[in-house]
């Protein structure tokens, strides 16, 4: 049954117009909420509506009067607040956040980044025009944080408690590792620094260990697995990187990002040659990098307008 149908049905025993068998299935879902300790009276409400749904309740004089004005009470709750159509085994509708644990939310500007601290001490680096939320204290099954943009993830190793990171239209499970996610308009990246990771889309699942990387792309709706050097990644937050056999593809994507610049490749066969040693530091000027780079590589990078052409020397 769908969050609408629900709330469909709902807006029908409010109106006594709903048929026995709805009844029965509304006062089912109360029942359980009650036998779980959930009390809907607690729920605000609209005192309007309320009011209408007692008077109702009062003019047909049915059983379980008191047990009704908590349905009366939390009707109101239902209609006007979302809640996750998710059913157990008995086809029960419970909400979405039964968790009563305050969320916090951490929101990046452009060009910041802010470390935070979860919970069970994981590190998150959360880069620029990002944002993060996560429970003010994870519950005993699951360690459930949602992720917009990009940020570098050092979790605490808890094999009793999985860490999950919602990010876009993926689900990427971990028990405890180091890696990189970085959600864009078109895609979602995970790249493992460390550890074992398993990312997940609603049509397939795939794992994947150090220096590799997964592509989630939006338009095909598949995961693409690749071997990458995960160094590459610590660019955006690190002071300084020694990169040690770097294919050039794999660098100028993060150079773009740093320098905010395009770098484009005169031939595509020089997508493959590598820089076999290079240090970066994440405040070195473009132009002493391109000399460095142009001094010792068998590529040259030439600074042209708004962007860097990239030619075989």
């Amino acid at each position: 049954m769908t969050e609408q149908s629900f709330k469909i049905i709902l807006k029908k025993y409010e109106e006594g117009t709903a048929t026995q068998k709805e009844i029965e299935s509304v006062e089912s879902f109360f029942d359980e909420m009650q036998k779980g300790g959930k009390n809907p009276a607690d729920f605000k409400y609209n005192l309007s509506l309320k009011n209408k749904i007692y008077k109702r309740i009062e003019k047909n004089k049915k059983p379980k009067i008191i047990w009704r004005w908590a349905i009366a009470a939390s009707i109101v709750f239902l209609l006007g607040f979302n809640f996750y159509s998710v059913s157990n085994n008995k086809g029960i509708l419970f909400f979405g956040n039964q968790n009563k644990t305050a969320q916090v939310l951490k929101v990046t500007h452009l060009n910041e980044q802010v470390k935070v601290y979860l919970p069970d001490g994981s590190l998150v680096v959360l880069n620029g025009d990002s944002s993060i939320e996560y429970p003010k204290n994870f519950n005993d099954t699951i360690r459930l944080v949602k992720l917009k943009g990009e940020a570098f993830f050092d979790v605490t190793k808890n094999p009793k408690k999985p860490f999950v990171i919602e990010s876009g239209k993926i689900t990427t499970k971990v028990l405890g590792t180091s890696f990189n996610i970085r959600e864009t308009k078109n895609t979602t990246e995970v790249v493992v620094n460390a550890g074992l990771v398993n990312v997940t889309s609603k049509q397939e699942s795939v794992f994947i260990k150090p220096n590799q990387k997964v592509i989630y792309k939006k338009n095909t709706n598949r995961l693409y697995k690749k071997e990458v050097n995960a160094e590459v990644t610590n660019l955006w937050r690190k002071e300084e990187v020694v990169l040690e056999k770097i294919k050039i593809e794999e660098l100028v994507v993060e150079l773009q990002k740093l320098y905010k610049i395009p770098f484009v490749f005169k031939t595509d066969n020089l997508k493959e040659e590598y820089f076999y040693s290079l240090k970066l530091s994440k405040n070195e000027t473009l132009d002493n990098l391109l000399e460095r780079i142009n001094f010792i590589n068998e590529v040259k990078l030439i600074k042209n307008n708004n962007m860097v052409e990239i030619v075989k020397k």
